[in-house]
């Protein structure tokens, strides 16, 4: 031990007394260290912290899969209480859905998220309320007294001021009362992370108090998450086996609604974030982790340039260290502790620089995430990961420079002068080797960033389908207020014939379904369907007038219309992708269909242009409209298109539909502006990835620049030589550019190479974009190229300043 630390204090003296080459040096590592901390930062929150339940390890998700739609989703009630009985892995279940609704007793209607739960859903979790209690048995049970809530700490505080008298008092949620019976443990706001929890109520409250409630018992509506506690020493891989047998018993059981569906068990913190909100977290971390990792090897490879540099200096001294009898692995080891001197005080340098850029970060996220529960922290597993970067970084850039500097030609080194006219680049392999490789890596980095770039752009200019400019939405529930149908309807149409006549509102409409939010699927059976399965498609009901407020192109047949009310006959409208998967080379208009679990058909009466209902550049996706006159749904979105902003009309539109019922909540926003939301995943990683590239470029530049300024000074006798036998200023300046651009192109067509190989990684990542963009791809290595020419030319111009005397007689 005494051994080590003399080592690691002979390797610190050295570096204070050259502060410049330190402070390069750690400053490089920092930067590159520091990006990794950041982005492992956000890893962990999103993924790798554990939820605040009892031994979360033992929980495990229960998820459906279906052959007819790709990746999962939840689980019916009745489905739920058959697993419950049935299976003999689980020592008990629970099943949660979340909801957005209104808190009602504080004056004007707050925005509230709450959950519908199974009765034991605290006690599988293993959480205690801070305060009361849990719900119990007979509250969810059919015809019990179910209309009582446990809420969250932070809702419990903010809005009720930590009111320790609260338990047993009535909260409004949505005009109905339920009685607090407990507050959550601080910490605790549910299972789904992006939409925590406000507060909890047990299934036969929910039952109770919303009319449509009913579908809760419908076997095919997969809306609940369901969950269980494996019983001791039963694996998930035991448990899920049994699962999919149970599945299977189902399905024949119940082959209207569970057939072609499947089980699968998860890690409870899987489920936790919604599936197309992980697979875009998770793609998008991948991505930068493998780029902010590459500017770190960049990094790493400037620094070894730095002490290779500085190891041709101290040839001489390590010379007579060897020849005194020191062993060649003792100097190895004190040049890398040198070397993890550097990389530690790197690491400082990266937390602080991860504790900033997190916090900016986190700054920026979006809207949706607003809400979310996610701890940026900088906590023991962020530092462990810094500290393994660190040690790692310190060993990877000072191995090579410890191994080529222990190994000198004693008779040459011992000598007072030495001849150091054979510097060249071609002489220099491992230096410039390393150049070639920073090339190469930024050659990478910027592809990456101009890949997403690209992507991003496309995007922002891609056709949804639809005419998003000058398009605003309102959206409210009437179920937040029990209307009747009735009540609904006629409330409905004068929120349109209202807005209809504002200033300024050149069309208005309906739809059950927000823009870009389009969340029902229904199976659907056609006349000519031998089978019986039906075939799943999206499903949404519109209200006359849609198609020519939202721009979505009617192509045949014709729109909705007055008549086309609830006593009428059965119509439905069907989109281009709907109408070649039901009814492949026939024509729909005048054909029937029907939804599982109703008993009238529909008509198909026109075709619409296939729009996008889910996300920008989705895959064309089959959808059929039906008419809200005919199919009430108290979800409403009021669509209106403006001759000028939606932003100058949106508070006259609310206080229309406010005017009406000032006890509804309402959420209002552009489409313009939902586009901008759902692009914030490429818009980040496109605008990280293009920092990251231009840090990368930056230090690839400065490594080739000190490169080929050290060449220079290490040639001094040969330009002078040169200089004196007739070579003018443009024949040194072209002979340093030809042999620092050789090196540069190496390192181009190395990265080009490279990324023509990775690129095809990324592809599901891109919108409308090929990942061997061909623009990219020139433009890239052409920036690079450049910056190179710069960087070569500086130390060139300085050769031309060279004397041949002064250099000849100084050698």
């Amino acid at each position: 031990m005494s051994s080590f630390i003399e080592d690691f204090r002979y390797s610190v003296v050295p570096l204070a007394k050259h502060r410049g080459f330190a402070l390069a040096a750690i400053l490089s590592l920092g930067l590159g260290i520091g990006l990794n901390t950041t982005i492992f930062t956000f890893i962990n929150a999103i993924f790798l912290q554990p939820l605040p339940v009892q031994d979360s390890s033992a929980l495990a998700s229960i998820v459906t899969l279906d052959s007819r739609i790709p990746g999962y989703f939840g689980s019916s009630y009745p489905n739920y209480q058959d697993y419950r009985r049935r299976n003999r892995s689980f020592s008990s279940l629970l099943l949660y859905a979340s909801f957005n609704g209104s808190l009602t007793d504080l004056g004007e209607p707050q925005p509230l998220a709450y959950q519908i739960v199974s009765g034991d859903y605290f006690q599988v979790l293993g959480v205690s309320p801070a305060m009361g209690r849990a719900f119990q048995p007979e509250e969810d049970t059919p015809g019990g007294n179910g209309l009582v809530a446990v809420i969250s700490d932070s809702l419990w505080r903010s809005r009720f001021g930590a009111d320790p008298h609260l338990i047993g008092r009535t909260v409004g949620v949505n005009e109905h009362r339920y009685q607090v019976v407990g507050v959550a443990p601080p910490g605790f706001q549910g299972l789904n992370l992006l939409n925590p929890a406000d507060l909890w109520m047990p299934v036969s409250g929910f039952r109770q108090v919303y009319p449509k409630a009913t579908w809760v018992d419908g076997r095919r509506m997969a809306v609940f998450t369901v969950a269980g506690r494996l019983k001791p020493g039963v694996t998930i891989e035991r448990a899920e086996a049994e699962m999919r047998a149970l599945a299977e018993q189902l399905a024949r059981e119940y082959p209207r609604d569970n057939e072609g569906r499947q089980l699968r068990l998860v890690p409870l913190n899987e489920t936790a974030t919604p599936a197309a909100q992980r697979r875009t977290l998770s793609s998008s971390s991948k991505v930068l982790m493998i780029v902010s990792g590459l500017i770190l090897l960049i990094a790493c490879a400037n620094v070894a340039n730095l002490l290779l540099a500085r190891a041709a200096g101290r040839n001489k001294e390590i010379a007579v260290r060897l020849a005194l009898g020191a062993s060649r692995w003792r100097l190895i080891r004190q040049l890398l502790m040198e070397s993890l001197a550097l990389a530690l005080c790197g690491g400082v340098v990266a937390l602080l620089l991860a504790r900033w850029a997190s916090v900016l970060l986190w700054a920026l996220r979006p809207p949706a995430f607003r809400a979310a529960v996610f701890h940026i922290a900088l906590d023991a597993r962020v530092l462990g990961f810094t500290l393994a970067v660190s040690v790692l970084t310190g060993l990877v850039f000072g191995l090579v420079p410890a191994i080529r500097a222990t190994n000198p030609d004693l008779a040459s080194d011992l000598k007072e002068r030495t001849n150091n006219s054979g510097s060249s680049l071609r002489a220099n392999h491992p230096r410039s080797a390393l150049v070639a490789s920073e090339v190469a890596l930024c050659v990478v980095s910027l592809i990456g960033a101009g890949l997403f770039i690209r992507s991003l752009i496309n995007a922002e200019h891609a056709d949804p389908g639809f005419d998003p400019d000058r398009l605003g939405t309102v959206s409210f529930d009437l179920a937040d207020r029990s209307y009747t149908h009735e009540r609904g309807r006629e409330l409905q149409r004068e929120v349109v014939e209202r807005v209809s006549r504002i200033p300024g509102i050149v069309s208005a409409a309906l739809s059950r379904d927000p823009m870009l939010t389009v969340k029902v699927s229904r199976t659907v059976t056609t006349e000519d369907d031998s089978s019986g399965q039906g075939r799943l498609v999206l499903a949404s009901s519109i209200s006359p007038d849609y198609f020519r407020t939202t721009g979505i192109a009617l192509f045949r047949g014709r729109d909705f219309g007055p008549l086309d009310s609830e006593g009428g006959p059965r119509v439905a409208i069907v989109n281009e992708a709907a109408a070649a998967r039901l009814w492949p080379d026939r024509d729909p208009i005048g054909r029937h269909l029907r939804f599982a679990g109703t008993a009238a058909p529909l008509e198909v009466i026109g075709i619409a242009r296939t729009a996008n209902y889910l996300a920008l550049g989705e895959e064309p996706a089959a959808l059929i409209y039906t008419s809200m006159l005919q199919e009430y749904d108290s979800p409403t979105t009021l669509i209106y298109r403006t001759s000028g902003s939606p932003e100058i009309v949106e508070g006259g539109v609310r206080g229309v539909v406010q005017a009406l019922d000032p006890g509804l909540l309402l959420r209002s926003t552009s489409v313009r502006s939902v586009i901008h939301a759902s692009l914030w995943a490429p818009r980040l990683s496109a605008g990280l990835l293009s920092v990251f590239g231009i840090l990368g470029l930056a230090l690839a530049t400065l490594g080739v620049y000190g490169v080929i300024s050290y060449s220079v000074n290490q040639r001094v006798r040969e330009i002078g030589v040169r200089m004196a036998m007739g070579a003018t200023a443009a024949d040194v300046q072209r002979l340093i550019l030809r042999q620092g651009l050789g090196v540069v192109t190496v390192g181009v067509v190395a990265g080009l190479v490279i990324a023509l190989g990775v690129s095809r990684l990324v592809q599901s990542l891109l919108f409308v974009t090929s990942a061997r963009d061909a623009l990219t791809f020139i433009l890239v290595p052409s920036i690079l190229i450049l910056a190179a020419i710069v960087a070569c030319w500086l130390p060139a111009y300085r050769a031309t300043r060279i004397d041949p005397a002064i250099a000849l007689r100084d050698e």
